[in-house]
């Protein structure tokens, strides 16, 4: 997705979101993650991203990692029934971060509509079905909207002719991840 979400970052911003992305995905994979508990590996995966970009979206990226890691402690296991708290968990942290409000359109509306989407569901492919189609939905819900924070906000009325290119990136992610569990 990395040309795609330059191509809708250049519209509003300086282009470049897809390879800070691509960067911040690899340095990830490339990381150590072999930990004893999740809230190693969620650390584990904040250090690498904070890392590998200085870029605001990365920033609030590894912060959203490291409130997962502190959520998580030093627990090996992680019930699904807990995804939603734990991705609420990262959303705040974003939000505190990022000095924004749901609602502003930007990843963070994204990850707080599959937070909410995944509070019902408990098998993996109900939570996997809910995440996507919740993802999708929240770009679809903010056609039209403006954006109202980050460097979008200062061409307001010509971010309504916009999707987010963070809530684009978060709903290729959510797809990514959670295709394995069922068939789109």
């Amino acid at each position: 997705m990395e040309a795609e979400l330059n191509a809708a970052d250049s519209r509003l911003g300086d282009g470049d979101t897809g390879t800070m992305l691509a960067r911040l995905l690899s340095t990830i994979e490339a990381a150590d993650l072999d930990k004893e508990n999740f809230g190693d590996t969620f650390a584990a995966m904040a250090m690498a991203a904070a890392e590998s970009t200085g870029s605001s979206l990365g920033t609030l990226i590894s912060a959203a990692l490291f409130s997962m890691s502190r959520y998580c402690g030093s627990r090996s296991e992680l019930p699904l029934v807990e995804l939603s708290a734990l991705l609420k968990t990262a959303r705040d942290e974003m939000l505190a971060l990022g000095r924004s409000r749901l609602d502003d359109k930007t990843i963070i509306d994204g990850l707080h509509a599959v937070a909410t989407a995944i509070e019902g569901p408990t098998t993996q492919d109900e939570i996997a079905r809910a995440a996507d189609e919740a993802a999708k939905h929240a770009i679809w819900e903010f056609k039209g909207k403006p954006c109202r924070v980050g460097r979008a906000r200062m061409w307001s009325e010509q971010s309504t002719k916009h999707d987010d290119p963070g809530m684009v990136a978060l709903a290729g992610i959510v797809r990514a991840v959670a295709s394995p569990y069922w068939e789109p």
